[in-house]
């Protein structure tokens, strides 16, 4: 039974990988690649691109709108009757040609002016929308970078406790044997022993969805990481004030500013939509040439015309449709107050919880450290007390399980302390590629593989050498 979960298990590592290394990367690589094939951040890109033409289309119903217009006509006439004796049969066809330019002004129209208003408070939306974008890309390709990392410590700390509760099975099954253990101690650890490998298929499952993760986001799979160092270095956030970090997001998350940015856009929208009861004013000149060849009744001509106007254009009644889009706009502006206190209500909660992530993980991390250290102690007396017929089986396999629980939360408080970090900046909007950088400087442990068999390998050697 061992042997074949065993050969289960490499097969689930094998599939799904090999097809998608890449080169190894560390956390600022792997964001330089997500910013050339990120989907979800080129597409806030061109999403931009699209929204901010919005104040030139609205500059345009300020500007001079010029036509030129330009016909020919063919005319046939035939007389049918004529009181004119000159005139009292024949039939001709001839073309009149006909040029027209025309130049439209807007002197005044207050719905005009309320979209150009609009329209600038929109372009302060879609630039911190962007910011948004770019700030959360920074924040995905950490979580993924870390996911992965931490999944991989998961899998190195379940395959050292599958690795030690198979020495402890063949030693329980050796003093079996010898009559100095019962027999329920060789099923315990053979349960045990059975159970970690299925959880270490499972870990392995995570570990190739986590890689997944990367792979999303920048199309390619690296082969290895560059891991934490023993040594990290953690700071309480500066300033220690959670009130203060909150009145700083308040003034620039992005998000919160495009929520503002959206709300005076809204505020503009209903004036917009009240214009439609005001008169307009327009001035019009129009040059326009018209020349005819000849036709029955004379020869032919040329005309030169040029008009000036300034038309008034008074709206009486529309059948309530510009009250109804007023009432409409209404509502709309009331939804938008009521979206900019959700995202305010939302990103005080991602705040306060970020600074507590980050206050709480320096001493956790620290407890972690000394608790895995002390579970190792404890795993070795136990075993060497097993050994001597003091300590029982069960003991011994409690403690490699706490061992590994202990591993598992150490690896993701250092972890989490990270990506706390990030999150506070990210709530307050000022996270930015430089605290990329700062968070790359901090990866000072070696290259390690993400080819799950190539680490099986190097773990099986390493644990024959022991022996």
């Amino acid at each position: 039974m061992k042997k074949q979960l065993t050969h289960i298990k490499r097969s689930v590592l094998v599939i799904g990988l090999t097809p998608f290394f890449a080169q190894a990367e560390n956390l600022l690589q792997v964001y330089q690649q997500a910013l050339e094939n990120d989907p979800v951040y080129r597409a806030g890109i061109y999403q931009h691109q699209a929204d901010i033409e919005i104040y030139d289309q609205a500059m345009a119903v300020l500007l001079p709108t010029i036509k030129f217009d330009a016909s020919r006509t063919e005319t046939k006439q035939e007389i049918v009757s004529s009181d004119n004796s000159v005139y009292n049969t024949g039939s001709t066809s001839y073309p009149t040609d006909e040029l027209s330019l025309s130049v439209t002004q807007s002197i005044y129209s207050y719905s005009n002016w309320a979209y150009f208003k609009q329209a600038k408070e929109d372009v302060k939306r879609v630039a911190a929308e962007l910011e948004d974008v770019k700030q959360e890309l920074l924040m995905r390709v950490a979580e993924a970078y870390f996911n992965v990392l931490k999944k991989r410590d998961n899998y190195l700390g379940i395959h050292a406790e599958v690795t030690a509760l198979e020495k402890h099975f063949e030693l329980v099954e050796l003093q079996v044997k010898n009559g100095l253990a019962r027999t329920t101690d060789l099923l315990d650890s053979e349960a045990r022993f059975l159970q970690a490998q299925a959880r270490e298929i499972e870990i392995s499952n995570n570990l190739q969805d986590a890689l997944q993760g990367i792979h999303e986001i920048t199309g390619s799979l690296p082969r290895s990481l560059v891991t934490l160092g023993e040594e990290m270095p953690m700071a309480e956030p500066e300033p220690y004030q959670v009130d203060a970090w909150l009145e700083n997001a308040q003034q620039n998350n992005p998000m919160i500013l495009a929520k503002r940015g959206a709300l005076a856009s809204a505020r503009e929208e209903i004036r917009r939509q009240q214009g439609g009861h005001y008169p307009t004013f327009d001035f019009v000149f129009t040059q326009n040439n018209s020349e005819t060849d000849g036709s029955l009744f004379g020869g032919g001509s040329e005309v030169d015309t040029q008009t000036f106007m300034v038309q008034m254009t008074l709206p009486l009644y529309a059948g309530g449709a510009v009250s109804s889009k007023v009432r409409e706009t209404e509502s709309l502006y009331n939804k938008s107050k009521d979206e900019l206190e959700l995202s305010w209500r939302e990103t005080n909660r991602e705040t306060r919880a970020a600074f507590t992530g980050v206050t709480s993980a320096i001493s956790k991390v620290n407890a972690l450290q000394k608790s895995v250290e002390a579970y190792e102690l404890a795993v070795d007396v136990k075993q060497q007390s097993f050994e001597s017929g003091v300590a029982s089986s069960v003991t011994v396999l409690d403690a490699v399980r706490d061992l590994f629980i202990a591993r598992t939360e150490y690896s993701a408080a250092r972890y989490d302390y990270l990506l706390n970090n990030l999150r506070l900046k990210r709530a307050v909007g000022t996270l930015n590629e430089l605290d990329m950088q700062q968070i790359n400087s901090a990866l000072l442990g070696e290259d390690v593989s993400t080819d799950i068999q190539a680490m099986e390998s190097k773990l099986e050697s390493e644990s024959l050498a022991l022996r």
